[in-house]
């Protein structure tokens, strides 16, 4: 068994499987980081009545997208305490009202677009078939996988 140690993040779900699910292609944040390279997406392992409400309001407004896309998760099956992708984070862009106007409904929709937050650019996301089990932390963090034996699928 090979393990890497990669920088990594947690986001309460449903917006952590956003991102697999293609429709989160930036994490809106109220601090920047000089950070750039991979970075390991972590469903964290709260869940709510809000959280589940919110992710039934993505998966009805956007159905046609993540069915067309393979991408429908229902909120039984979406994984909690789980690196659920593996994405390479490419820049931290302040926000203009310029740069929010330039962003799609679901971007809009799936992240916190204020003036003055920062945006955190997602490239080449790739979703882990098999969640991980991973102890979340708050802000950036350090942790130790074995992505080697897990699948990653690109997502479109």
């Amino acid at each position: 068994m090979s393990t890497t140690i990669i920088k990594a993040i947690s986001l309460h779900q449903p917006w952590a499987t956003l991102i697999p699910m293609g429709l989160k292609k930036y994490e809106t944040r109220s601090w920047a980081t000089s950070y750039r390279g991979p970075l390991l997406i972590c469903a964290a392992k709260k869940s709510s009545i809000h959280q589940k409400l919110t992710h039934n309001y993505f998966l009805n407004k956007y159905q046609q997208i993540l069915v067309d896309t393979d991408n429908y998760i229902e909120w039984d099956d979406l994984p909690f305490g789980c690196a659920v992708a593996l994405v390479e984070l490419t820049a931290c862009i302040s926000m203009t009202q310029a740069f929010i106007n330039e962003q799609s409904l679901s971007e809009i929709d799936t992240g916190d677009w204020q003036v003055g937050r920062m945006a955190w650019q997602l490239e080449n996301i790739q979703r882990i078939i098999r969640p991980i089990p991973i102890t979340g932390r708050q802000g950036l963090f350090y942790a130790e996988i074995d992505l080697h034996s897990q699948h990653l699928e690109a997502v479109a």
